[in-house]
């Protein structure tokens, strides 16, 4: 199997230069960038230079796959914006981190999984909103990649835990978990993390209010005459991150109601209960698969007689199309039997029809491999 690596960055609280453009595109001849993205892909080789810098010094979000499993999603925030104490909570070395470079804060979920996906799809896009909602104070996309992490991570069930990290407790549960943004959807998806997982995680999250228009000359009203003067001097700059900073200073106006947190649940807890949901699903769809075969057993029943005649009638076709519709029905004639607990008359009936065409080598392989005769 050939090596597969996409590499990508977006910006998005600013436009790239016409110069960082060009200094871009010089990072490899690959290189696709516009003013806000820029993307490369290799076949064979690596990119020479560490994403994470590039991340940091032209872009605000990054996005790697490989198709032999690596798959890291990166955002860099203006330091200071993020809640940097409540990120760390959900942080695990290697795989979640939070660090500080210069003037920015970059948040990496590296989420690799130890055998290769064989393919790889996603754009930034994809996940950019995602961005957003960090600054908003929403972890949702922190709680979930941190599913992945400690999937990742723990023991297997045969081995042993001399850490105790089946004994952890898990993070805050954020709010929302029963009804996820689609962005993170596509993230969960992505990246693999156990939909029973998050089902399971999400039994104690608590329903997020529902936000109304927020009425922002009322909040801007609040500000001091000298926070207004510096953030309209730091935009006149062009200074990056300003918006968010003054959105993140207005939305601490705001009363919010305050929600007692769930009772944390153990690692092992969360997994034993996504097991068990997960199994409880199966079991869902092994009975409703089990009532809709009875449901066109017993139809088919009604119509046996006209069944055979039909089988007989396709055969007399001589055409493949014709042998495979034949072969069709008398594989569901052969479950109507053992519905009915009568598989020896089909075998019959099978025996007869199997010394009537004997002659028909491409009829009898059909029924060779669909173990009809």
């Amino acid at each position: 199997m050939s090596e597969y690596q996409y590499y990508e960055w977006q910006t998005v609280d600013r436009a790239l230069t016409a110069a960082e453009q060009a200094a871009v595109g010089r990072l490899s001849s690959h290189m696709d960038v516009s003013s806000s993205r820029a993307m490369v892909t290799y076949q064979w080789g690596d990119f020479k230079h560490d994403p994470k810098q590039v991340l940091v010094k032209y872009f605000d979000a990054h996005l790697y796959l490989a198709n032999w499993g690596s798959q890291r999603l990166m955002f860099r925030f203006p330091k200071g914006l993020l809640d940097a104490q409540s990120v760390s909570a959900y942080c695990i070395e290697d795989f979640i981190t939070l660090e500080t470079l210069g003037g920015y804060e970059v948040l990496d979920l590296r989420l690799d999984e130890e055998e290769g996906v064989g393919s790889v799809e996603g754009e930034l896009s994809t996940f950019a909103e995602l961005r957003d909602e960090l600054l908003q104070g929403d972890y949702r996309l922190l709680y979930t990649a941190w599913l992945k992490a400690i999937e990742l991570s723990r023991p297997s069930e045969k081995e042993d835990d001399p850490d105790g990290l089946n004994q952890g407790l898990e993070p805050p549960v954020p709010t929302g978990l029963k009804h996820l943004p689609e962005a993170l959807e596509r993230f969960v998806k992505a990246f693999d993390v156990d939909p029973y997982l998050v089902k399971a995680a999400s039994e104690t999250s608590p329903d997020r209010e529902v936000s109304s228009e927020l009425d922002y000359g009322a909040l801007v009203s609040r500000l001091t005459r000298e926070e207004c003067n510096d953030f309209l001097a730091r935009m006149a700059k062009g200074e990056t991150g300003v918006a968010l900073a003054l959105r993140k200073r207005l939305m601490a106006f705001i009363q919010k109601t305050h929600q007692s947190a769930p009772e944390r649940r153990t690692i092992q807890q969360l997994f034993e209960r996504g097991k068990q949901l997960k199994s409880e699903e199966a079991l869902r769809r092994k009975e409703a698969a089990h009532r809709k075969h009875a449901a066109e057993m017993k139809t088919l029943a009604k119509n046996e007689v006209q069944a055979w005649q039909e089988v007989e009638t396709l055969i007399q076709v001589f055409t493949p199309k014709g042998y495979d519709e034949a072969t069709k029905k008398l594989v569901k004639l052969k479950q109507l039997a053992e519905f009915q607990g009568a598989p020896g008359v089909f075998d019959e009936r099978m025996q007869s029809l199997s010394q009537k065409f004997k002659t028909r080598r491409g009829l009898m392989d059909r029924w060779q491999k669909k173990k009809l005769r």
